[in-house]
């Protein structure tokens, strides 16, 4: 997502838990009893997937990719792997946890090495405010010990996130830290002998601080975000890096070499690479970023003769994250986007030197946190139809063999079929989405669609946010268009700053437009194929997604029906959204809440131009983030617009919490079903809820006779 959206949905600080604590590994409760795939899906053979059914699929690693922490750790020998399984029970609204190790050989049982503790959120320290919190979850990387006998990862217990250990023969685990407030990260020494961890105490200081400010008043100033609290948020605090005699439990200030740890390795002729690799003979490659926008990366690598060499070859251009060598040390190979619209994920190869590189394997699916064994790739894989699952791909011979896939009962259930597309925008811009055929589609029909935003790379769940449940919709018979975002506008201009990109993307919303004319001309393709009914469109979206959404009620005919995750953009958001957020906008090109006489507003906004809007809307957000929503809810509402806002406890722009996703799942089928479709909610809606929107059909129909 852009910054805008990004800042748009910064929530509250993170309340920091003080009490330690350690607890020998329990047996699963009966609830938890099914982390691993059984024969539980055999009864749901040829049924439709309802939004429980994906609700409960079992995860492995977080909804986005974060390259420095990978969601599983390949033993020492390279026959082992480790990772987590995170899975969602929306009765309880709770998560089933467990850590598992598993041989890299197809076919292989995994064995359970640890369960329970909480569910971790991802935090950043974002703006100038400390450990802003997210829905996303925290990937959970486990790290073995050196001799491969045991590994340690973070979990949750009682309020406190600390290191645990656990052995890889399924004896036990247990806590070896005991700080008093949640370690961040940690590394194992190489001697195996201790944990060095990072934690930041000074946030419990600032926090008092802040506790005592209040006393006289808070000075309200950049430390503000009104859409989060309603009190100042700690400013990022200096990490304390500690290093634990695992023995002993002998606690003691790291040494620089300890601390360097838990920082990247980084090539002398390459400040911040993205990824480095080292052959067995001692050579190194690494992929370095280009200062140029949009980013762009070079792949270098060391002669046998000496020195380095830039490979500058086109199959080189925008290497991925990720390098590694072969086992005879004399060929690089490297992950590489490229394809329409970057939509192909390939594994390349180079000899250093003159010869273009060769292409040796290519995908359509997702392939994240990949890591090398020997000449292959262990890899996090999705395809549309399949849920994540890990493999083991060899790339001279082109072939991926499964090792392990936690969902495998999934497919039992009927789905309906994925075809790509690709087209390009009114601008020339190259877009690539996903149509999901209604189950049982009849050809010469045609459906209801529903857009879903805004990335189509992978598994077809929910798209960004994972709450518009893609499969679901396709058993109610519509069919789905799921949109992967095209390119920035800003950056066809070759701008020279991120600045000079949000700039061009404000001004008269060129990237707003060009976004929109993606998504409109991809359904135009649909209808004119005659797949889709072009009176029963609907359209969804998240923060990026979403303020597509508003800008398309605004300045489409298209769309018949709409459903928001987040909103809005209003005059008011400076205010709401806090002092540096505020300048920030100013400073892309959006006018200060003084400037009245713009012609801007009515582009965008719902508060101005109630009466422009094109269809219903159902927004779905945040308790951190409803207060932006007001300006704009509150002026459709009193224009007899159909409207409704629901707000969820504590959420934080991606919503983490299962009965909660739920919710969203089941309100979303039920608010396309009453005004695409005409079909009364079924009993997950409140009566009430069906009567009002009965009342605002009928407001609708009145305003628009008159």
């Amino acid at each position: 997502m852009k910054w805008t959206d990004l800042v748009h949905g910064c929530a509250a600080a993170a309340i920091i838990g003080w009490t330690a604590s350690s607890s020998p590994l329990k047996a699963e409760t009966p609830e938890c009893a099914n982390l691993t795939p059984s024969a539980e899906g055999e009864s749901k053979v040829g049924v439709r997937v309802e939004p429980e059914d994906l609700i409960r699929l079992r995860d492995i690693g977080s909804i986005r990719d974060f390259p420095e922490s990978p969601a599983f750790s390949i033993s020492p020998d390279g026959k082992m792997l480790a990772f987590q399984i995170r899975r969602a029970d929306p009765v309880t609204n709770s998560f089933c946890l467990g850590m598992f190790v598993v041989s890299i050989s197809p076919g292989a049982k995994p064995r359970q090495i640890d369960s329970g503790g909480a569910f971790i959120r991802w935090t950043s320290d974002i703006l100038g405010k400390a450990d802003f919190p997210s829905g996303i979850p925290k990937v959970i990387t486990p790290r073995w010990s050196p001799d491969g006998k045991w590994i340690a990862f973070l979990k949750r217990v009682q309020g406190l996130t600390q290191v645990w250990i656990a052995s890889v023969d399924g004896t036990g685990s247990r806590a070896i830290t005991h700080s008093d407030v949640d370690v961040g990260d940690f590394r194992i020494s190489p001697d195996g002998r201790s944990v060095v961890y990072s934690s930041r105490p000074a946030l419990r200081d600032e926090i008092e601080d802040i506790d005592k400010e209040g006393v006289a008043g808070f000075l309200y100033d950049d430390r503000f975000s009104p859409v989060a609290q309603k009190r100042p948020i700690p400013r990022p605090v200096p990490t304390l890096v500690t290093a634990l005699d695992i023995a002993t439990r002998v606690a003691r200030p790291a040494t620089e070499v300890e601390i360097s740890l838990l920082q990247p390795n980084q090539p002398p002729t390459a400040p911040q690479p993205i990824s480095t690799a080292q052959a067995p003979s001692g050579r190194k490659a690494w992929i370095s970023p280009n200062e140029v926008i949009p980013p762009t990366t070079r792949l270098i690598a060391e002669m046998r003769s000496g020195g380095s060499i830039v490979c500058h070859h086109p199959e080189c251009a925008d290497a991925g994250n990720l390098v590694w060598w072969t086992a005879d040390s004399r060929r690089v190979r490297y992950l590489r986007s490229e394809g329409w619209g970057q939509s192909v994920t390939s594994i390349y190869e180079w000899t250093p030197g003159p010869i273009r590189p060769v292409r040796l394997y290519a995908t359509d699916d997702l392939l994240t946190g990949c890591k090398p064994l020997q000449d292959n790739l262990v890899c996090l894989r999705e395809s549309s139809l399949r849920p994540r699952h890990i493999v083991l791909i060899d790339p001279a011979k082109g072939r991926s063999t499964i090792l392990f896939d936690p969902n495998r009962d999934f497919g039992r259930l009927m789905m309906g079929r994925a075809e790509r597309m690709v087209w390009k925008n009114a601008i020339g811009i190259e877009t690539f989405g996903d149509l999901v055929y209604p189950i049982a589609y009849k050809p010469g029909r045609t459906y209801p669609l529903i857009v879903v935003q805004y990335q189509s790379r992978g598994f077809l769940r929910g798209g960004t946010g994972d709450e518009y449940p893609i499969q679901a919709f396709a058993g109610r018979g519509y069919a789905v268009l799921s949109i992967q975002r095209p390119q920035a506008f800003g950056y066809l201009a070759h701008p020279k700053s991120w600045d000079e990109v949000e700039r061009l993307n404000v001004d008269d919303f060129s990237d707003r437009r060009s976004v929109l004319s993606s998504i409109e001309a991809g359904v135009n393709l649909l209808i004119d194929r005659g797949i889709v009914d072009g009176q029963r469109v609907g359209i969804t979206g998240l923060s990026d997604g979403a303020s597509t959404v508003q800008f398309a009620a605004l300045n489409s005919s298209m769309f018949k029906a709409g459903v928001m995750s987040s909103c809005c953009w209003e005059r008011s958001q400076a205010a709401v959204l806090g002092p540096t957020i505020g300048r920030m906008y100013r400073d892309a090109g959006w006018p200060s809440i003084t400037d009245k006489g713009t012609d801007f507003w009515p582009k965008i906004s719902f508060a101005q131009n109630p009466g422009r809007v094109a269809f219903p809307i159902l927004m779905q957000v945040s308790d951190d983030e409803y207060l932006a929503a007001l300006e704009g809810y509150t002026a459709l509402r009193e224009a007899g617009r159909p409207v409704d806002l629901f707000v969820f406890p504590d959420e934080h722009h991606i919503k983490w919490q299962p009965s909660h996703r739920l919710a969203v799942y089941r309100r979303a089928i039920a608010w396309f079903d009453f005004w695409l479709k005409d079909i009364g909610p079924d009993s997950s809606i409140l009566p009430e809820d069906t009567k009002r929107w009965q009342d605002q059909k009928h407001r609708g129909l009145a305003l628009s006779r008159r």
